[in-house]
């Protein structure tokens, strides 16, 4: 049986541990990574990580691999989805209202879109809300120039 997502300390530091195209890696979080998963979601070392709340964290910049791989690459690498603890409502709740916040990159949004429609994440975020970070650098623009 596959080992499935979980938080691991490294060195004094928290980071998700997860199969990606079948090798372990230790994901580094992001401060609001590591904030949505200690802070909100109060998940301690070794804890298993819901699939769905480890492919949103991927997907949208809050859990990278060290040496730069695409966040989409690495997304459609994880595995060990089945099986495992299933996503809360809470997780869900907590973790769409973290999507909201970040800035995704272009070459990720439609998969992260495609991720919230799938899952139960859609309960609590209409995937349209996504956006990237060119997408708000667009309608910045826009509105400075209707200023």
């Amino acid at each position: 049986m596959a080992q499935l997502p979980h938080l691991v300390e490294d060195r004094g530091e928290l980071k998700l541990n997860a199969s990606i195209n079948g090798t372990r890696r230790d994901l580094v979080l992001s401060d609001r990574g590591k904030s949505l998963l200690v802070d909100d979601l109060e998940y301690e070392k070794a804890d298993l990580v819901p699939f769905t709340v480890v492919k949103a964290l991927v997907l949208a910049g809050g859990a990278s691999v060290p040496e730069g791989q695409d966040a989409r690459d690495a997304a459609w690498g994880l595995s060990g989805a089945d099986g495992g603890r299933d996503a809360t409502a809470e997780d869900c709740y907590r973790t769409a209202e973290y999507l909201r916040a970040v800035e995704v990159s272009e070459r990720a949004v439609e998969t992260l879109r495609e991720h919230v429609r799938e899952t139960d994440l859609s309960t609590y975020l209409n995937a349209d809300e996504i956006t990237s970070n060119a997408e708000r650098v667009g309608k910045l623009s826009d509105i400075a120039r209707d200023l």
